[in-house]
């Protein structure tokens, strides 16, 4: 997730206290876990790809170029 966003114009916001990681872009603000397990939820890649659809990206599109 952090590849893709940062290959589509997202910018890793600076740290703060939280192991979480901010990516700016678009509009938005996309948060990831900077704790736990590396692979992603089901529940956290449809959060995240609900904001990237309402920033303007397409859907199909975005779940594709994720899956590689």
């Amino acid at each position: 997730m952090e590849r893709w966003l940062l290959s589509h114009g997202f910018v890793e916001a600076p740290g703060k206290k939280t192991s979480h990681r901010q990516f700016d872009g678009h509009g938005i603000k996309i948060t990831l876990p900077g704790h736990g397990p590396q692979d992603l939820t089901k529940k956290h890649v449809g959060l995240i790809v609900r904001q990237l659809v309402a920033a303007g990206f397409d859907r199909a599109t975005v779940l594709q170029e994720l899956k590689g």
